[in-house]
């Protein structure tokens, strides 16, 4: 009875132990579940679990959750080594240069800016002597930017930023300031035209009365005087007309 006793208490303790270390094992496995994008210098963006985010080939150069304890950045700044793991990091931003020719392509970084999950920037250089490129993503092609890789090397494919957890809301350009609307045209002026002069009435053409006919009222005579009365037909007036005739002789 004792043996069956202490033989259940053993089986539950194993069935305890085995519970929690199946537990730290999967909180462990979360935590090294990186989910974030990766930016290409092509302009290209990956977006996902980070399998592998490298810029080099030694430890130190990259993150990913192929990595032990999900890798990390170290950089030198002043002369001193910071490191910073993934656990911290919330964004890398890569500089890249060629400080050869175009036909001789030497391909380095130049600058590395390590944005903590506190805010907390730390500029520094690469520590490794190799740049290269490689992102993983889970569920999706690899990409790899190897220099020494010949004809299928594309400086395209370096990374040139690494953003953990959220991506970063793309940038809106401040909208462009409204040009002032042109002043209106004021209406050409237009010149009134001088006042007309008053007309002037045309003389008013002053009518004759018709000549007064009338007949003749006496005897003709070669010397005298003679009279007569015409009605003028205007004003219907008598009007009496004398003539005084004097005779003259034939010169």
């Amino acid at each position: 009875m004792v043996a069956q006793v202490k033989l259940r208490t053993l089986t539950i303790s194993l069935v305890v132990v085995a519970t929690v270390l199946l537990g730290v094992s999967a909180f462990a496995q979360d935590a090294n579940k990186l989910e974030g994008t990766v930016y290409l210098r092509s302009g290209q963006t990956l977006s996902g679990v980070i399998r592998i985010a490298e810029l080099g080939v030694v430890p130190g150069s990259g993150i990913g959750t192929l990595l032990g304890q999900g890798g990390a950045f170290t950089v030198e700044v002043d002369g001193e080594d910071q490191t910073v793991p993934a656990s911290d990091l919330k964004m890398l931003e890569a500089s890249w240069a060629n400080v050869g020719t175009e036909q001789d392509p030497r391909w380095k970084i130049e600058q590395i800016t390590l944005t903590t999950t506190d805010g907390e920037k730390i500029v520094g250089k690469p520590t490794w002597l190799i740049h290269a490129s490689e992102v993983s993503i889970e569920g999706q092609p690899a990409v790899h930017a190897f220099p020494l890789a010949g004809t299928n090397f594309s400086p395209d494919n370096f990374i040139s930023k690494i953003v953990l957890g959220e991506p970063l809301p793309e940038e809106v350009p401040p909208p462009a300031e409204e040009a002032p609307a042109p002043a209106e045209e004021a209406p050409p002026a237009v010149e009134e035209a001088p006042p007309e002069a008053p007309e002037v009435p045309a003389e008013e053409e002053i009518s004759l009365p018709p000549p007064l006919v009338s007949e003749v009222v006496g005897n003709i005579i070669g010397e005298g005087e003679m009279s007569f009365t015409i009605t003028c037909p205007e004003c219907g007036k008598k009007i009496r007309i004398t003539i005084k005739a004097e005779a003259v002789s034939e010169e």
